[in-house]
């Protein structure tokens, strides 16, 4: 479920060196290495406002927010959800080795329309049939009267 393609950048490069990148590959987040370490992560929506000379470093996300490949896919949507984030970079021992996108995610669930649930009946309330009357502490069932009988109807 996670891409193991994963575009980085250096904190050091220029706002506009990101930009380009996401034109070109069309993508909406790059994961900010320096020296192989995530260091953190920057989003296209992150450098609306920045200088085209900015370092990358100064819109970034820090410190980032990582998950493990061996985790599930709930818990990285909590952590998404909880943190308020669009993508989670997945290290393992320390190494880069995926990321995980709000996208992903959603054509993950989109995936389960395409294997629908077998068509069975679903019990419905109204096919239920009646419902037992309840049962006081005692064992007798309670009288209930309705309203519209006590209003004298």
């Amino acid at each position: 479920m996670m891409r193991t393609n994963v575009r980085t950048i250096q904190p050091t490069e220029p706002a506009s060196a990101a930009k380009e990148m996401f034109r070109r590959y069309d993508i909406h987040h790059l994961v900010v290495v320096d020296r192989k370490d995530v260091v953190g992560l920057v989003a296209d929506r992150d450098l609306m406002d920045v200088n085209e000379d900015a370092a990358v470093r100064q819109a970034m996300a820090h410190p980032v927010v990582t998950i493990s490949p061996d985790e599930t896919v709930r818990k990285a949507a909590a952590l998404m959800t909880g943190h308020v984030i669009g993508s989670l970079p997945v290290v393992d021992d320390g190494k880069l080795v995926g990321i995980v996108t709000t996208f992903d995610l959603v054509a993950l669930l989109a995936k389960g329309a395409a294997h629908p649930a077998p068509n069975t009946e679903r019990m419905v309330l109204a096919k239920r049939g009646p419902r037992p009357k309840p049962v006081t502490v005692d064992g007798n069932r309670k009288n209930r009267v309705s309203p519209a009988r006590r209003r004298g109807r």
